[in-house]
């Protein structure tokens, strides 16, 4: 059901302070289930409102078997609707049919919205035998067909659609070969977290790292034995992260990258998603969930109330050489919040070298978070709901700086901060960023993020 999403002042507090819990995030949610529904239906209205009859009449199809399916089996189509990249595939769609060049048929824009034929068809074979998806127009790509949270199944080449697909994913009436998604579980500390591993779906390509394709089943395994670890150190050591984390992340995309590097990155397009480097370890896995997840909630704030205006102005970053819009900066620090955290708790648990890495690693993040709230509350470019979650974040850190760090980790932390900090000035010019609160770079033009669908 499509409505109207506040955010009450308890659960506004939880998240503005950095955390979530069940009613903080079941409440982000509600209000993305809503917006996904729209995304879909303006889909499907621009589509119609700006093409001929004869290219959108399947969408209607469509969109009324995903209507019934919604009435009669509601946890199959949300499972499906709720699919982070359900979400990138209708940004895309509504993105494109503004376009001029949407009015010209063209394969693949027609690929592109032949889409919710397999949005409707994953939904209609996730509710059972009585709703038999028929005749909705399913597109093979490249001689598979996608159908969101399933998979993927192989189809007769050839071109044009794929007639049916029937309760055994079968196309055309051929036996066909099937590749389903896998999953990523784990249980500690009564707590449960299960992730789906999207290496297939083609609309995943929405974060600034390369898609891997399909994983082998020794890649598979071993993220399943990291993400256990990890998420055995998230339920009892960083609980106030893990109860939101383990309610609302659904999706995991593995990106290319070079050997040894780890790379993560999340999407305000895809809701629930994360991408990151497939072998990454448990403790770096643990410290990407949080961080990420971070930028998920916050995400979801701002798509419920604007927490920002827009500018033409650009301001340090402590862990970015490039200056970054306000919305841009909020969105890093209070990523960097959760990072902050993760390693003042680590600290205590961690021995011999890995314990000094995570009292330098925290005195860090505490160096760079306070930083940046400084510039944020000094920027006047704060919405009121802004203020309230950079005050939130603040009152989180203040206490942190009445914590001891070793003096040999805060001195390596001081000299990783001064280091940025002089690399920040050779860059972008002597003076630049010297202090929280002054805008170091002024556009000719509204700043957009480089690519807006993404967050790093």
């Amino acid at each position: 059901m499509i409505r109207t999403h506040r955010l009450d002042a308890a659960v506004f507090a939880e998240l503005a302070a950095g955390y979530g819990g069940s009613e903080a995030v079941a409440a982000l949610v509600r209000a993305q289930e809503s917006r996904r529904l729209l995304q879909v239906y303006a889909v499907v209205a621009t589509a119609r409102e700006r093409l001929p009859s004869a290219r959108t009449a399947h969408l209607v199809d469509a969109l009324d078997l995903l209507a019934r399916i919604q009435r009669t089996a509601p946890q199959a189509a949300r499972t499906v609707l709720m699919h982070p990249y359900t979400g990138a595939w209708a940004m895309r769609c509504l993105l494109w049919l503004r376009r001029p060049e949407a009015l010209s048929p063209a394969p693949d824009a027609d690929r592109l919205l032949d889409h919710l034929g397999s949005i409707a068809t994953a939904a209609a074979l996730r509710a059972g035998p009585e709703h038999d998806p028929g005749e909705i127009p399913v597109r093979a790509v490249e001689g598979w067909v996608y159908l969101p949270t399933l998979g993927r199944v192989r189809a007769a080449e050839g071109p044009g659609r794929t007639a049916r697909i029937g309760r055994q994913w079968r196309p055309d009436d051929r036996i066909a070969r099937h590749e389903a998604n896998r999953v990523c579980s784990a249980t500690a500390a009564g707590l449960s977290a299960t992730v789906a591993i999207e290496d297939v779906d083609p609309y995943r390509d929405v974060h600034r790292w390369e898609p891997t394709p399909r994983l082998s089943a020794h890649q598979v395994s071993l993220l399943q034995r990291n993400f256990v670890n990890a998420w055995g150190r998230l339920a009892v050591a960083h609980r106030a992260y893990a109860t939101g984390l383990g309610q609302a992340l659904s999706t995991l995309v593995p990106v290319v990258a070079e050997p040894g590097a780890s790379l993560s990155s999340s999407s305000r397009y895809a809701f629930g998603s994360i991408a990151l480097t497939p072998a990454m370890g448990p403790i770096t896995l643990a410290v990407t969930l949080i961080h990420e997840f971070q930028h998920n909630k916050l995400g979801a704030v701002q798509d419920i109330t604007n927490l920002s205006e827009r500018s033409t102005l650009r301001y340090r970053a402590p862990w970015r050489l490039d200056p970054r819009p306000v919305g841009a900066l909020l969105q890093g620090a209070y990523a960097h919040l959760g990072i902050a955290d993760f390693w003042r708790i680590r600290r205590h648990s961690a021995a011999g070298e890995e314990q000094d890495r995570a009292q330098a690693e925290f005195a860090v993040h505490r160096a760079h978070v306070a930083e940046a709230i400084g510039t944020l509350r000094a920027c006047g470019e704060l919405t009121s709901d802004g203020a309230r979650v950079v005050a939130g974040m603040a009152e989180t850190v203040e206490p942190w700086w009445r914590e001891d760090v070793p003096a040999d980790a805060a001195r390596r932390a001081a000299e990783r901060v001064r280091s940025g900090r002089r690399t920040w000035a050779e860059r972008n010019g002597a003076g630049a960023g010297s202090g929280p609160g002054g805008p170091v770079v002024g556009m000719s033009k509204t700043i957009r993020n480089e690519r807006e669908h993404e967050i790093t």
